[in-house]
């Protein structure tokens, strides 16, 4: 069963008890200096493998920029 998310503004279906980590391979988003946030709220990096995303959930990817 498939299930609607958006990402970073982007409507996607993914299979349904997917979770951050399973997303982030699936679409081969960034590992490293990224931030997740469902509906608004910060995830842990060490909730990525158990957090499972819902219907309708609006995830944001945040990532790390150097700057000077």
């Amino acid at each position: 069963m498939l299930i609607t998310v958006s990402v970073n503004g982007v409507t996607q279906q993914i299979k349904s008890q997917s979770t951050l980590t399973s997303l982030q391979h699936e679409f081969d988003l960034p590992t490293v200096g990224c931030v997740f946030a469902i509906n608004d709220q910060i995830i842990p990096k060490g909730l990525w493998k158990t957090q499972q995303l819902c219907e309708g959930d609006q995830i944001s990817l945040f990532q790390a920029i150097a700057g000077g």
